[in-house]
């Protein structure tokens, strides 16, 4: 078993204070200080954790074989994640219905759903060059956007959209991850990431509201009609973007263990499955009347919470609990396996 890269797990570590600051500012975001906060959070936040993603799944399919338990386990969350949302959502609409939608999902869930199919893809991908499969999934990613009618089916529009940085990431080496991470390589890409940070966040606010959903799956005919013809190069420079941030993240973050961001970012997914069901709460109980979205400081307040709810959720005790919860089926089918196995 090859070394525990802490780099990875710092980067993931960012990402998930990242998605949980953004989910919690989603709501009130109205200001140039929140907009442009979303707007650099929402450029490159997922494209990072997807290319992360796809990097660390390179033992899902190996010498011929499938992981099928690790594909279980994806689809045993999701059901667990879409069931969760399902309630809290109803609650917010003031009804909660007995039918659950599997198949079409913008929300939070899909990351799940979308992280199947392309684990389910990867075999296909891993019998083709790197350098046709990496080619295969740019046109799909740009085009995908014209197949209006797919919409949010299987998460389709999303699925299509992050899908070359999934696939990067999984044809990523790891002596590649260390070259951008060192030397001339590492300065580069950390300047070029912050510039462009910079520019996000300083010079969008009143430019960026026609193509913020580019990368973010959404079809094109969402678009302004005369943005039509070019939403593919729209979106080619909003991957180009989240590329720059997200190899600056990369060779920002040292490659050691640092305290409480290193654990963090080994257990992302409780946070990730539960703090959106805690975001649904918060509205419904009417919590966000106590904040001023105008007040810079509140809004810091609000960043720093997320912080301590993401250290929460991360925390031994809901770590173990979530995790007894994830295992539940497999637990029993192995206790009920041992059992038929007695003499």
């Amino acid at each position: 078993m090859g070394k525990r890269d802490y780099r990875i797990d710092n980067t993931k570590g960012i990402l998930i204070i990242l998605v949980v600051i953004g989910h919690f500012l989603l709501p009130v975001a109205s200001t140039r200080f929140t907009t442009n906060s979303l707007y650099l959070i929402y450029t490159f936040h997922m494209p990072c954790f997807i290319f992360i993603s796809g990097y660390l799944a390179k033992g899902v399919y190996r010498d011929g074989r499938f992981r099928w338990d690790k594909l279980a386990r994806l689809v045993w969350l999701y059901i667990l994640f879409e069931l969760g949302v399902h309630v809290t959502e109803g609650l917010l609409e003031g009804h909660i219905g007995w039918r659950v939608d599997f198949f079409h999902e913008s929300g939070a869930p899909w990351y799940l759903l979308a992280l199947i199919l392309w684990y389910l893809l990867i075999p296909l991908f891993f019998h083709l060059r790197k350098w046709v499969s990496l080619a295969a999934v740019l046109v799909i990613g740009l085009a995908g956007g014209y197949a209006g009618n797919l919409g949010d089916f299987l998460a389709a529009d999303r699925v299509l959209a992050f899908a070359p940085f999934f696939y990067l990431g999984y044809f990523f080496a790891a002596e590649n991850l260390g070259a951008v991470c060192s030397g001339k390589r590492r300065a580069a890409a950390v300047g070029l990431g912050a510039v462009t940070a910079a520019v996000i966040f300083l010079g969008t606010y009143d430019y960026l509201e026609p193509y913020r959903l580019a990368v973010y799956g959404a079809m094109y005919d969402r678009f302004a009609p005369e943005l039509y013809s070019v939403c593919w190069l729209i979106r080619l420079v909003c991957y180009l973007a989240a590329g720059a941030l997200s190899f600056g993240l990369l060779a920002f973050l040292p490659a050691r263990r640092l305290p409480f961001l290193t654990v963090l970012g080994q257990r992302t997914l409780p946070v990730y499955v539960l703090h959106r069901l805690i975001r649904d709460l918060c509205q419904y109980f009417d919590l966000y009347r106590f904040f001023n979205v105008h007040s810079k400081a509140q809004v810091l307040i609000l960043m720093g919470g997320c912080v301590a709810l993401a250290a929460v959720l991360a925390s031994g005790p809901v770590y173990r609990g979530f995790g007894l919860l994830a295992e539940l089926p497999f637990r029993l089918a192995g206790t009920v396996k041992r059992r038929e196995n007695r003499p």
